[in-house]
């Protein structure tokens, strides 16, 4: 059966919302309503704690790599000092003070440690440049410790003045144990040839009576050329670095 209802829409009797319908419109706009404050928690809160923490972090790398960089360069610095400051120790390690050994050396040739003051006299004194430095290692017992070498040649030239031939050899003999000292006596070398290993065995050969090119004989007279080389004793350093005591 049809039923038709014709009274006007203002008398009619109102229907409400199907409840389906209802739900499902709630459900979407407290859905809705949801997302929005997730995304305005996560985008206006979470987002800017995130971005805090992250500026934080890359400050404190930076300053990290700042004091790393600081750091390489202060241990850098460290690394240069130390490896001058051992240069520098090598190097006062291996050298012998030529000003102190020259003195010692023209006050036997001057005659202050000899008794004839006017008997010697130099020509040419050859001082080394170059010294090597020795590392000493421990002898084994199937291998002897090898023989030590001079570190570099002091050399010189001189003339020897003399009444007569027959005294070149006590005079050049008195010379060298000047040089060295007299084993026999003291029993230690000189304080000059205390950093040398060894010198040359005594040799002088006899000139002529010197004259001049007039004719003119020259005084001395009798006069010995002599040449010396005495052998330096290398600075002795052990593996750490430290010179053991030698002479100086």
């Amino acid at each position: 059966m049809i039923q038709i209802n014709l009274l006007p829409p203002e008398y009619r009797p109102r229907t409400g919302t199907p409840m389906a319908r209802f739900v499902a419109i709630v459900v979407g706009i407290v859905m809705v309503l949801s997302a929005g404050g997730a995304y305005a928690y996560t985008h206006f809160i979470e987002l800017s704690k995130v971005k805090e923490l992250k500026r934080s972090r890359q400050e404190e790398v930076t300053s990290m790599e700042m004091q790393r960089d600081r750091s390489l360069r202060l241990q850098a610095e460290i690394d240069g000092y130390q490896q001058r400051r051992r240069a520098i120790q090598t190097i006062n390690r291996s050298r012998t003070l030529w000003s102190r050994k020259l003195d010692q050396f023209f006050d036997i040739v001057t005659g202050r440690d000899v008794d004839d003051t006017s008997a010697v006299w130099l020509e040419e004194v050859n001082v080394p440049v170059k010294v090597v430095t020795m590392r000493r290692r421990r002898p084994t017992r199937r291998k002897k410790a090898a023989k030590v070498e001079p570190a570099a040649q002091f050399k010189f030239e001189g003339y020897m003045a003399m009444a007569n031939d027959a005294e070149a050899p006590a005079l050049l003999s008195a010379f060298h144990k000047a040089l060295t000292g007299d084993p026999e006596n003291t029993g230690k070398p000189t304080e000059f040839f205390a950093d040398f290993l060894s010198i040359n065995n005594p040799n002088i050969e006899m000139l002529r009576e010197r004259r001049r090119a007039n004719e003119t004989l020259l005084v001395p007279a009798r006069v010995g050329v002599f040449t010396h080389e005495l052998g330096l004793r290398p600075p002795d350093i052990d593996g750490k670095g430290k010179k053991k005591k030698t002479g100086n």
